[in-house]
């Protein structure tokens, strides 16, 4: 079950959002997706008791608002629940440098709403689709079913790789990288060093001395050699990401 909010303190412009997006789930979701809506929330502290006992997976969030803004409101959305993917929508254009910080999946511009919420729609629910994506590996303790969007990135160790997890969590394979990296090759992963394949998804930063900085802390080395089609393959990544 798919469930998306709106929180709007405009309860006109609330409805007519909730409204749109009913008819993009009528017509362009899939079939094998249910979709629950919930009534349009009127401020940030309505969001925050709800979340305390029900799951919101895509937020239409506006910015403008009294007492707890759009700004701070995602802000403890992403502590509270982290995998709630946030769209920010308001009538201020200049807002949208200011909300990279908070990480939004897109920004909809309230004047627009008519061309960009189509566009938006459909890549929020591809996102939802690849990011239940999951592999079997057969690790040291088992078999094992893992959803590629948790691994941060794989690490190989001679006959072994490991795969590091974004809880924390570590498994350990028998297998080269190379094996892996075919695995992965049709998702958001990248090979960029003999010894690591990272999630193009948790990568953090990108150092000038040739290092990435994924979301866990780790520093990891590019290898000179890949670092052109490195760079070729981010920039993709964030097109897709980021694209209107």
């Amino acid at each position: 079950m798919l469930t998306i909010a709106v929180c709007d303190d405009n309860p006109q412009f609330a409805n007519q959002l909730i409204k749109k997006i009913r008819e993009l789930c009528a017509y362009h979701l899939p079939d094998r997706i249910d979709c629950r809506i919930t009534p349009a929330f009127g401020s940030g502290e309505d969001v925050l008791r709800y979340v305390k006992s029900h799951v919101i997976n895509i937020m239409f969030l506006d910015i403008d608002m009294p007492k707890i803004n759009g700004f701070r409101l995602a802000s403890e959305l992403k502590e509270k629940t982290p995998d709630t993917i946030i769209i920010f929508v308001s009538a201020y254009d200049d807002f949208v440098y200011s909300s990279f910080e908070y990480a939004p999946f897109r920004f909809l511009r309230k004047s627009h709403l008519e061309e960009e919420l189509p566009v938006t729609f459909k890549k929020v629910i591809e996102k939802c689709i690849s990011d239940e994506e999951a592999l079997l590996f057969e690790t040291t303790d088992g078999d094992t079913l893992l959803r590629l969007r948790d691994i941060m990135y794989f690490e190989g160790e001679k006959n072994y790789y490991v795969i590091k997890m974004t809880s924390g969590k570590e498994y350990r394979c028998r297998g080269t990288m190379t094996s892996v990296e075919e695995r992965v090759k049709p998702y958001d992963f990248f090979r960029v060093h003999s010894a690591y394949i990272v999630n193009e998804e948790h990568i953090e930063n990108i150092h000038e001395d040739g290092y990435l900085g994924m979301k866990n802390g780790a520093l990891i080395n590019i290898s000179r050699r890949k670092l052109v089609a490195f760079k070729e393959s981010y920039m993709q990544f964030t097109r897709r990401r980021f694209a209107k």
